[in-house]
Protein backbone atom coordinates (compact mmCIF):
# COMPACT_ATOMS: atom_id res chain seq x y z
CA UNK A 1 0.00 0.00 0.00
CA UNK A 2 1.08 3.29 -0.75
CA UNK A 3 0.66 5.61 3.17
CA UNK A 4 -0.06 9.51 3.83
CA UNK A 5 0.10 11.31 6.26
CA UNK A 6 -2.75 14.14 5.78
CA UNK A 7 -3.35 17.23 6.75
CA UNK A 8 0.04 18.79 6.94
CA UNK A 9 1.21 15.98 8.77
CA UNK A 10 -1.68 15.94 11.60
CA UNK A 11 -2.40 11.78 10.84
CA UNK A 12 -1.13 9.12 12.42
CA UNK A 13 -3.01 5.81 11.39
CA UNK A 14 -2.07 3.26 8.95
CA UNK A 15 -1.28 -0.38 7.70
CA UNK A 16 -2.39 -3.46 6.91
CA UNK A 17 -0.61 -6.43 5.72
CA UNK A 18 -1.95 -7.86 2.61
CA UNK A 19 -1.93 -11.59 1.38
CA UNK A 20 -1.63 -13.72 -2.13
CA UNK A 21 -1.38 -16.93 -3.48
CA UNK A 22 1.37 -18.95 -4.38
CA UNK A 23 1.34 -20.04 -8.05
CA UNK A 24 2.27 -22.63 -10.17
CA UNK A 25 3.84 -22.69 -13.48
CA UNK A 26 4.58 -24.75 -16.04
CA UNK A 27 5.51 -24.24 -20.35
CA UNK A 28 5.28 -26.19 -23.27
CA UNK A 29 9.03 -27.12 -24.41
CA UNK A 30 11.03 -30.24 -24.31
CA UNK A 31 12.61 -32.10 -21.53
CA UNK A 32 16.09 -30.19 -21.98
CA UNK A 33 14.52 -26.71 -22.54
CA UNK A 34 12.39 -27.91 -19.60
CA UNK A 35 15.46 -28.51 -17.41
CA UNK A 36 16.57 -25.40 -18.42
CA UNK A 37 13.89 -23.16 -17.27
CA UNK A 38 14.06 -24.52 -14.02
CA UNK A 39 17.28 -24.16 -13.63
CA UNK A 40 17.00 -19.87 -14.21
CA UNK A 41 13.92 -20.17 -11.61
CA UNK A 42 16.42 -21.90 -9.08
CA UNK A 43 18.19 -18.24 -9.11
CA UNK A 44 17.77 -16.05 -6.57
CA UNK A 45 18.81 -13.14 -7.77
CA UNK A 46 16.59 -11.21 -10.28
CA UNK A 47 15.13 -7.76 -10.61
CA UNK A 48 12.18 -7.87 -8.50
CA UNK A 49 14.63 -9.38 -5.52
CA UNK A 50 17.14 -6.51 -6.66
CA UNK A 51 14.47 -3.71 -6.38
CA UNK A 52 12.87 -5.46 -3.13
CA UNK A 53 16.47 -5.25 -1.16
CA UNK A 54 16.71 -1.57 -2.63
CA UNK A 55 13.52 -0.67 -0.59
CA UNK A 56 14.99 -3.12 2.31
CA UNK A 57 17.90 -1.14 2.28
CA UNK A 58 16.62 2.40 1.85
CA UNK A 59 14.32 1.64 5.10
CA UNK A 60 17.11 0.37 7.45
CA UNK A 61 19.56 3.48 6.54
CA UNK A 62 16.62 5.86 7.35
CA UNK A 63 14.81 4.12 10.71
CA UNK A 64 18.81 4.61 11.80
CA UNK A 65 18.68 7.97 11.14
CA UNK A 66 15.32 8.53 12.62
CA UNK A 67 11.45 7.55 12.79
CA UNK A 68 10.08 6.53 9.70
CA UNK A 69 6.76 6.94 10.66
CA UNK A 70 7.28 10.24 11.63
CA UNK A 71 5.56 12.20 8.47
CA UNK A 72 7.98 15.14 9.42
CA UNK A 73 10.59 12.92 8.99
CA UNK A 74 9.79 11.37 5.99
CA UNK A 75 8.62 14.35 4.19
CA UNK A 76 12.24 15.76 4.76
CA UNK A 77 13.86 12.69 3.18
CA UNK A 78 12.05 12.70 -0.04
CA UNK A 79 8.29 12.22 0.03
CA UNK A 80 5.67 13.48 -2.04
CA UNK A 81 4.11 16.50 -0.64
CA UNK A 82 2.38 18.45 -3.79
CA UNK A 83 3.84 22.27 -3.03
CA UNK A 84 7.29 21.24 -2.66
CA UNK A 85 6.93 19.52 -6.00
CA UNK A 86 5.44 22.04 -8.04
CA UNK A 87 8.04 24.32 -6.46
CA UNK A 88 10.28 22.64 -8.60
CA UNK A 89 11.40 20.00 -6.11
CA UNK A 90 10.33 16.88 -8.72
CA UNK A 91 12.85 14.30 -7.83
CA UNK A 92 9.80 13.72 -4.71
CA UNK A 93 8.14 11.97 -7.24
CA UNK A 94 10.38 9.01 -7.74
CA UNK A 95 11.92 9.19 -4.44
CA UNK A 96 8.82 8.44 -2.89
CA UNK A 97 8.19 4.99 -4.46
CA UNK A 98 11.20 3.93 -2.19
CA UNK A 99 10.46 5.20 1.33
CA UNK A 100 8.09 3.39 3.91
CA UNK A 101 6.55 4.57 6.59
CA UNK A 102 7.68 1.85 9.52
CA UNK A 103 8.51 -1.62 9.52
CA UNK A 104 4.64 -2.97 8.89
CA UNK A 105 4.25 -0.50 5.87
CA UNK A 106 7.51 -1.86 4.08
CA UNK A 107 6.95 -5.62 5.29
CA UNK A 108 3.29 -5.60 3.88
CA UNK A 109 4.64 -3.92 0.70
CA UNK A 110 7.68 -6.33 0.10
CA UNK A 111 5.60 -9.40 0.62
CA UNK A 112 3.23 -8.71 -2.05
CA UNK A 113 5.67 -7.48 -4.42
CA UNK A 114 7.86 -10.90 -3.82
CA UNK A 115 5.05 -13.09 -4.86
CA UNK A 116 3.33 -11.34 -7.39
CA UNK A 117 6.32 -9.75 -9.26
CA UNK A 118 7.76 -13.35 -9.30
CA UNK A 119 4.79 -14.49 -11.14
CA UNK A 120 4.84 -11.13 -13.78
CA UNK A 121 8.79 -12.30 -14.17
CA UNK A 122 7.58 -15.51 -15.68
CA UNK A 123 5.76 -13.76 -18.50
CA UNK A 124 8.22 -10.55 -19.10
CA UNK A 125 11.82 -10.19 -19.03
CA UNK A 126 14.05 -8.73 -16.36
CA UNK A 127 14.03 -5.40 -18.32
CA UNK A 128 10.21 -4.93 -18.94
CA UNK A 129 9.23 -6.07 -15.62
CA UNK A 130 11.78 -2.94 -14.57
CA UNK A 131 10.38 -0.53 -16.64
CA UNK A 132 6.69 -1.47 -15.42
CA UNK A 133 7.79 -0.91 -12.31
CA UNK A 134 9.39 2.28 -12.07
CA UNK A 135 6.93 4.07 -14.47
CA UNK A 136 4.12 2.54 -12.74
CA UNK A 137 5.53 3.73 -9.71
CA UNK A 138 5.72 6.98 -11.07
CA UNK A 139 2.77 7.33 -12.66
CA UNK A 140 1.37 6.26 -9.16
CA UNK A 141 2.83 9.75 -7.50
CA UNK A 142 1.92 11.53 -10.61
CA UNK A 143 -1.65 10.70 -10.05
CA UNK A 144 -1.64 11.36 -6.18
CA UNK A 145 -0.20 14.77 -6.70
CA UNK A 146 -2.61 15.56 -9.13
CA UNK A 147 -5.40 14.39 -7.20
CA UNK A 148 -4.58 16.25 -3.83
CA UNK A 149 -3.80 19.50 -5.85
CA UNK A 150 -7.12 19.32 -7.38
CA UNK A 151 -8.68 18.61 -3.66
CA UNK A 152 -6.27 20.47 -1.94
CA UNK A 153 -6.18 17.85 0.78
CA UNK A 154 -2.52 17.81 1.06
CA UNK A 155 -1.02 15.02 2.73
CA UNK A 156 3.01 13.32 3.07
CA UNK A 157 2.71 10.30 0.85
CA UNK A 158 5.28 7.29 -0.18
CA UNK A 159 5.09 3.79 -0.59
CA UNK A 160 6.21 1.45 -3.75
CA UNK A 161 2.27 0.47 -3.74
CA UNK A 162 1.80 2.35 -7.12
CA UNK A 163 4.99 0.30 -8.56
CA UNK A 164 2.68 -2.72 -7.27
CA UNK A 165 -0.02 -2.27 -8.18
CA UNK A 166 1.33 -1.88 -11.58
CA UNK A 167 2.53 -5.42 -11.46
CA UNK A 168 -0.70 -6.16 -10.72
CA UNK A 169 -2.31 -4.35 -13.59
CA UNK A 170 0.45 -5.73 -16.15
CA UNK A 171 -0.87 -9.51 -14.62
CA UNK A 172 -4.78 -8.50 -15.41
CA UNK A 173 -3.05 -7.98 -18.98
CA UNK A 174 -1.27 -11.06 -18.87
CA UNK A 175 -4.12 -13.02 -18.12
CA UNK A 176 -6.63 -11.69 -20.12
CA UNK A 177 -3.89 -12.22 -23.25
CA UNK A 178 -3.60 -15.91 -22.94
CA UNK A 179 -7.21 -16.62 -22.95
CA UNK A 180 -8.45 -15.51 -18.90
CA UNK A 181 -6.11 -17.68 -17.53
CA UNK A 182 -2.57 -17.64 -17.02
CA UNK A 183 -0.97 -20.22 -14.24
CA UNK A 184 -2.92 -20.18 -11.26
CA UNK A 185 -5.03 -17.03 -12.25
CA UNK A 186 -8.36 -16.84 -13.82
CA UNK A 187 -9.65 -13.74 -15.25
CA UNK A 188 -12.25 -13.99 -12.57
CA UNK A 189 -9.74 -14.34 -9.27
CA UNK A 190 -7.83 -11.42 -11.14
CA UNK A 191 -10.89 -9.04 -11.29
CA UNK A 192 -12.21 -10.16 -8.24
CA UNK A 193 -8.60 -8.94 -6.65
CA UNK A 194 -8.02 -6.13 -8.49
CA UNK A 195 -11.63 -4.77 -7.17
CA UNK A 196 -10.65 -5.70 -3.69
CA UNK A 197 -7.43 -3.80 -3.65
CA UNK A 198 -8.68 -0.76 -4.76
CA UNK A 199 -11.33 -0.53 -3.04
CA UNK A 200 -9.21 -1.47 0.10
CA UNK A 201 -7.64 1.85 -0.91
CA UNK A 202 -10.00 4.22 -1.16
CA UNK A 203 -11.75 2.91 1.81
CA UNK A 204 -8.84 2.72 4.17
CA UNK A 205 -7.91 5.85 6.23
CA UNK A 206 -4.26 7.00 5.59
CA UNK A 207 -3.61 4.82 2.80
CA UNK A 208 -3.43 6.27 -0.30
CA UNK A 209 -5.69 5.13 -3.30
CA UNK A 210 -5.35 6.98 -6.45
CA UNK A 211 -1.68 6.63 -6.13
CA UNK A 212 -2.88 2.74 -6.41
CA UNK A 213 -5.30 2.83 -9.17
CA UNK A 214 -2.76 5.49 -11.11
CA UNK A 215 -0.12 2.54 -10.87
CA UNK A 216 -2.78 0.06 -11.72
CA UNK A 217 -3.81 1.75 -15.02
CA UNK A 218 -0.35 2.57 -16.47
CA UNK A 219 0.55 -1.09 -15.44
CA UNK A 220 -2.15 -2.56 -17.45
CA UNK A 221 -1.62 0.06 -20.37
CA UNK A 222 2.01 -0.54 -20.38
CA UNK A 223 1.96 -4.40 -20.83
CA UNK A 224 -0.19 -4.07 -23.36
CA UNK A 225 2.45 -2.53 -25.09
CA UNK A 226 5.72 -4.97 -24.10
CA UNK A 227 3.92 -7.98 -23.68
CA UNK A 228 3.31 -10.06 -26.70
CA UNK A 229 3.95 -14.10 -26.03
CA UNK A 230 0.87 -16.33 -25.44
CA UNK A 231 1.93 -19.54 -23.01
CA UNK A 232 0.57 -22.58 -23.27
CA UNK A 233 0.54 -24.54 -20.00
CA UNK A 234 0.72 -28.17 -19.98
CA UNK A 235 1.61 -31.09 -17.35
CA UNK A 236 5.30 -32.06 -17.98
CA UNK A 237 5.82 -35.80 -18.57
CA UNK A 238 9.38 -37.14 -17.44
CA UNK A 239 10.31 -40.27 -18.55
Amino acid sequence: MRCRYGQYFTRRKLWLIDSTPFPCYGFRMGKKKMKQEIEIRKKWLNVNVALIAVNTVVWLVMNAQGDTRDAAFMYEHGALFPPDVLAGEWYRLFCSIFLHFGAEHLISNMFMQYFLGDMLLRALSQWKFALIYLLAGLEGSMTSLAVMEITGDYAVSAGASGAIYGIIGALLWVVLRNGGKFESISIKRMLLAMVVYISYGFTTEAVDGWAHLGGAVSGFLLAVLLYRRKVTCFTAEWQ
